[in-house]
């Protein structure tokens, strides 16, 4: 739904397909975190997630009643320093309204039934070629310029493409509920109970309600058979007697199962014309709330790609930069989130007594107060840059600084102005003069009307009183609190220039307008023709 609201916010035509009558009533994914909050506001909806939300602050491991570890998200540079309790299912409407908003539908109850050709991106003749099978059992060959698989771990997209997902499990089994419970711990933070018997993961959600995930001494292979086994609440309450704080009492349930972790990877993300997105690329254990998180990456990624080649404004070889960065996060992740697992669920005696050392000796460093909650929350994602950036100003592959802008009488983050449909170049300057807007407008006249994907955005702590205007279509931001100066740490001028979403492509000391122009220049952005669907696609189909 992420992806093809953002590709209808662009203009282009999408059509959802979805096996399942209805979006999902179960909370499954519930932590959102920062990157993730600083991203939707590319589609407006970040203000609804929070509203909906159980912000926790801080997250803390107990190992046999005494805390190893404690570290705060607080911490992090961001708007967004917490992490959001919010079941998968509230995510879901959220993102299905703002769809239907820009004009797009869900065709429930269709499926997936055969992949007659992957497509080939170099040869725009080649189309992605598939066979879809409606509610009513009709069927139906559709040709499309991308074919983009979003449907999860056991997605049919790659099963049908042919596409590899190794990996492998953990070798132990979990049980997962949201219930309601009787506690007097705190709700503002993510908790792991350790002891011999495995991990207990505590999260709280909105309503009252605790995401509970716990391990239990089933193994991989009792999954294997006819009969798996199921989850029942007076297990999980055994379970948390044995491994939880203590005085703990659950109830009410919502939701109750049973199953092991895997960790897998596709053995690509695009093939042809054929694109995988979220647990359909990757599937990482749920410690760290990394899936779903780094899934929506995936999508900001990927849609304003598509969306310029669809356009023209750029050639099909953007869409290969989508497999090249992605592709390198999601080894990234899966490694990190592998060792994590690894390390909390030990239950050998050896083990636990090295984790409880090394991990109280680690707690107070700049690694675990510092680091580590930015990685949870996904601001240490960054993508090769194409040249290094100065010292001291964003890196390119580098998520853009959190900063406060003005806005009315108060203020808002820099995310909600950078995210969205175009590349935003924010030119920095101590002093606006004459001579600055001159320079200005002699690159505006020249180059934006051949660059529809790019906005430009004046930042400066003082206006001077001058006689030339304003060039068109550029917008000025005094930065009253010095917020983006001292985020970029810039003392006179500098310039950076920002993709759609929210990564640095490139930065400089002082202004250097003719490196914009190159940068496109080089990547071969061009504004020609934009593609025209057809009435069939926008009337019938458009989703």
């Amino acid at each position: 739904m992420a992806t093809a609201a953002l590709l209808r916010q662009q203009g282009i035509a999408v059509r959802v397909i979805e096996k399942n009558d209805a979006p999902t009533p179960f909370s499954k994914a519930v932590g959102v975190h920062a990157r993730t909050l600083e991203s939707m506001h590319a589609l407006g909806v970040t203000e609804q997630l929070l509203s909906q939300g159980h912000p926790m602050h801080s997250f803390r491991l107990v190992d046999n009643g005494q805390t190893i570890m404690q570290a705060k998200f607080t911490n992090i540079s961001s708007a967004y320093s917490f992490v959001v309790g919010l079941p998968q299912s509230c995510t879901e409407r959220t993102l299905l309204a703002r769809l239907i908003s820009l004009g797009g539908r869900v065709e429930w109850n269709t499926r997936l039934v055969s992949i007659a050709q992957l497509g080939d991106r170099n040869d725009a003749s080649q189309a992605a070629q598939v066979k879809l099978q409606h509610a009513d059992g009709s069927e139906e060959i559709v040709s499309c310029n991308w074919l983009i698989g979003a449907d999860g771990s056991r997605s049919a997209v790659r099963e049908l493409a042919g596409i590899g997902f190794p990996g492998g499990d953990y070798g132990k089994s979990f049980i997962l509920g949201d219930v309601k419970v009787d506690w007097a711990g705190p709700k503002y933070e993510l908790q792991f109970f350790l002891s011999k018997h495995g991990y207990l993961l505590l999260v709280p959600m909105p309503n009252g309600l605790h995401r509970i995930i716990a391990q239990t001494d089933k193994l991989y292979e009792d999954f294997q058979g006819d009969e798996k086994p199921k989850a029942t609440l007076a297990e999980l309450q055994a379970i948390v007697d044995r491994q939880g704080p203590g005085n703990m009492r659950v109830h009410s349930p919502e939701w109750l199962t049973c199953a092991p972790f895997y960790h897998r990877r596709a053995d690509t993300c695009l093939q042809g014309r054929t694109l995988l997105v979220g647990d359909a690329f990757h599937l990482f254990s749920p410690l760290g709330a990394q899936g779903l998180n780094t899934g929506f990456q995936d999508a900001f990624n990927l849609a304003w790609k598509l969306a310029y080649v669809e356009k023209g404004w750029a050639p099909v070889g953007l869409v290969d930069s989508y497999r090249d960065e992605r592709e390198a996060i999601a080894k990234l992740i899966a490694t990190i989130t592998s060792k994590t697992t690894d390390y909390i669920t030990a239950t050998a005696w050896h083990r636990r007594m090295m984790r409880r050392l090394v991990t109280r000796w680690f707690n107070p460093t700049p690694k675990v107060q510092e680091q580590l909650p930015r990685l949870l929350a996904g601001l240490m994602q960054a993508y090769d840059g194409a040249q290094a950036s100065p010292k001291g100003l964003p890196q390119a592959g580098t998520r853009v600084p959190h900063a406060w802008i003005p806005e009315g009488l108060g203020y808002k983050p820099l995310a909600s102005l950078i995210h969205g449909n175009a590349f935003t170049l924010l030119l920095i300057a101590n002093r606006v003069d004459t001579r600055t807007l001159q320079q200005l407008q002699a690159f505006c006249s020249q180059h934006l009307p051949l660059m529809p994907f790019l906005k430009v955005k004046l930042v400066t702590r003082e206006v001077e009183a001058i006689d030339v205007s304003m060039p068109a279509g550029v917008e000025v931001i005094e930065d009253r609190l010095s917020s983006i100066f001292e985020a970029f740490d810039v003392t006179e001028r500098a310039q950076v220039l920002v993709r759609p979403d929210g990564f640095t492509a490139q930065s400089s000391h002082g202004w250097s307008l003719d490196a914009v122009t190159a940068h496109f220049n080089k990547a071969q952005f061009a504004a020609r023709p934009a593609r025209t669907a057809t009435r069939e696609e926008l009337v019938s189909h458009e989703a």
